[in-house]
């Protein structure tokens, strides 16, 4: 496993001269929230790294805009105060064009943006704010056509990057997106009031040496995510988080034909996420390989822990393998399941789902492998909505094309962890309790193997079997 310790020599920060040090106002930039500022702000941020680099300030005030471009060797400080805002219409926001995006090849909208550049820091205590207001009377409507909702952030194929302390509000689409970016520091930073569907909030695409900590993310979509179709992410840690979601707090894939390898997630708090605190999923034929997650409290989630194996074959895409998932370890975790609070009246229109059990699911032949879970307390407040004893004797369906989430196979045959398609599991110390009777057992194994069990405890309303082992499994060891 990598050692954290790495990070302590990146990224390194912009050098500027004390000369170079300009204020967008003095570019002809209007904070009064009505006057697009585009060219006054890029003019200043052309004119700092034309100078070799240095700081641009973005002081008190509302400053409206469309897509503006980072450069090399420049920090964009935000005032305490100081609002970079989003303009309500598509017409100011201008195409970028990666360099390996199939999905924009024509072409996307965003409004802070960096293409192949180096030595950048946005920091300050103001914030970036999209302008996503519910009842907006710009153009952008709360739909599912993330085509026409820029997102709020995204540097692409960029080095040595430092984003620290600013506040990101009220996102059209994906809040903070890195995609093939390398020697990434993230602190402190907050995001917030994010009410659009697929407003996730910081999406880690292929990066490499990226470390993302003391931030507090509360989101509509997946809290931080790490997606992979190119080169992989490589050397990942996100510690110190405090993350809420209505979809997922921490997870990989679903784009996933690419890797995951080197990731460590340690002292984080979930709260109140409606899906899944733990989601790692391989379903484009990618590979998932060292993965370490620990000491993590969920205070309110749906289901802790989701893995899955499976194998989407998206339309339109050539056939790929299926995937690898292997080597994971999860420690030190202390949730609580049940049905979360939503704040506001946006919220109650998003993600109505109930809580589920934690899975971890491959596929006939291709088996998640090495997984050890240790020292898990896991309280569910209410009980499920069903779990009866007919449940374990319900086929559960492969479904190995359908999008991966914890809901995806319905009821399942434990009301604590259900295990299929596995090999070396190892688990110790764990303990699921119900208030409710419920007809299943907490932990069920079906076509699992060289697998070793201790200090498994279950506590149900109802007297049931703590484990149930199906007929297939093999070398199931219980200490």
């Amino acid at each position: 496993m990598i050692n954290p310790d790495f990070f302590q020599r990146y990224p390194v920060a912009p050098s500027f001269t004390a000369d170079v040090d300009l204020n967008i106002v003095n570019f002809g930039a209007v904070g009064d929230g009505k006057h697009i500022n585009t060219s006054a702000i890029q003019k200043a941020i052309d004119t700092c790294s034309g100078k070799g680099g240095g700081k641009v300030t973005v002081p008190k005030g509302e400053f409206l805009t469309g897509t503006i471009s980072m450069k090399s060797n420049v920090h964009l400080h935000l005032e305490e105060g100081g609002m970079i805002l989003g303009s309500p219409y598509m017409k100011d926001y201008s195409k970028v064009y990666w360099s390996h995006d199939v999905n924009h090849e024509n072409g996307a909208q965003c409004l802070v943006s960096a293409s192949g550049q180096s030595k950048m820091m946005i920091s300050g205590l103001g914030s970036i704010n999209g302008n996503a207001r519910v009842d907006s009377t710009g153009e952008f409507r709360d739909t599912g056509n993330n085509d026409l909702r820029p997102p709020l952030f995204w540097f692409e194929n960029c080095t040595d990057v430092t984003v620290k302390e600013v506040t990101f509000r009220q996102s059209l689409m994906w809040t903070v997106m890195f995609d093939n970016c390398k020697h990434v520091w993230v602190d402190r930073i907050k995001i917030v009031e994010n009410y659009f569907y697929n407003a996730d909030g910081v999406d880690i695409i292929d990066c490499e040496d990226f470390l993302i900590e003391n931030c507090d993310i509360n989101t509509d979509d997946d809290g931080i995510c790490l997606k992979s179709a190119s080169r992989g992410c490589n050397r990942v840690v996100a510690r110190n988080n405090k993350v809420r979601s209505l979809c997922n707090a921490f997870k990989m894939g679903t784009t996933s034909s690419g890797s995951f390898t080197n990731i460590l997630i340690e002292n984080n708090h979930v709260w109140q996420t409606v899906i899944s605190g733990i989601a790692l999923q391989i379903v484009d034929g990618g590979v998932m390989d060292n993965v370490v997650i620990k000491n993590m409290v969920m205070d309110g989630v749906g289901t802790p822990i989701n893995l899955r194996l499976g194998d989407r074959g998206k339309p339109g895409k050539m056939k790929v393998q299926r995937g690898i998932l292997r080597n994971v370890q999860i420690s030190g975790i202390t949730a609580t399941t049940g049905k979360v609070m939503k704040y506001n009246e946006a919220e109650q229109h998003h993600h109505p789902y109930p809580p589920y059990p934690s899975s971890i699911c491959g596929l006939p032949g291709y088996l998640i492998e090495n997984v050890s879970i240790e020292d898990v307390t896991i309280t569910i407040v209410e009980g499920f909505p069903t779990g009866t004893s007919e449940e374990l004797l319900r086929e559960v369906s492969e479904s190995p094309a359908k999008y991966p989430e914890n809901r995806m196979f319905g009821d399942l045959p434990a009301y604590g962890f259900y295990f299929r398609h596995a090999r070396g599991i190892q688990l110790k110390n764990i303990s699921v309790s119900t208030p409710k009777e419920d007809g299943r057992p907490a932990f069920v194994f079906d076509d699992v193997h060289n697998a070793t069990c201790s200090g498994l405890t279950g506590n149900n309303a109802k007297d049931t079997s703590l484990l149930s082992v199906k007929s297939g499994c093999s070398k199931i060891r219980i200490g």
